[in-house]
C-alpha cells in the first residue's frame, strides 16, 4: 500500500473526526474509504460524460466506470442520456433468457 499526504481544511477534519467516531475507525481508514468511493464516482462521471457525447460505447463506459453493463444502462438511463436501449429493452430481452 502506498502512503499519500494531503492538506485539508480545518472544517475537513472535524468531518473526519466525526466519521471516525460514527465508523467506529481510525482516521486512516476513514480516509482510504473516502478515497476509494471518490474514485468510483469520478469513473462513474467521466464514463457517463464518454458516453453522453458519444464517443465510447456503453459497453466501453460500463468497463471504464468498473460497472456492469446493466448498472451503466440504468445511470445513463438516470442521467437522462440516449443510448437507443431503454430498460424495458433490456428486460424484454431479459425475459427471452
Amino acid at each position: 500500500m502506498k502512503t499519500v499526504t494531503t492538506r485539508i481544511p480545518e472544517d475537513d477534519e472535524e468531518t473526519l473526526a466525526e466519521l471516525e467516531e460514527e465508523m467506529s475507525t481510525d482516521r486512516s481508514e476513514v480516509l482510504r474509504r473516502l478515497v476509494k468511493q471518490g474514485l468510483a464516482d469520478w469513473r462513474k462521471e467521466r464514463a457517463l460524460e464518454q458516453l453522453r457525447d458519444h464517443r465510447i460505447t456503453l459497453r466501453n463506459a460500463a468497463e471504464l466506470a468498473d460497472v456492469s453493463y446493466v448498472e451503466m444502462l440504468t445511470l445513463a438511463a438516470e442521467e437522462g442520456i440516449d443510448i437507443g436501449y431503454t430498460t424495458a429493452d433490456l428486460e424484454r430481452d431479459l425475459d427471452r433468457i
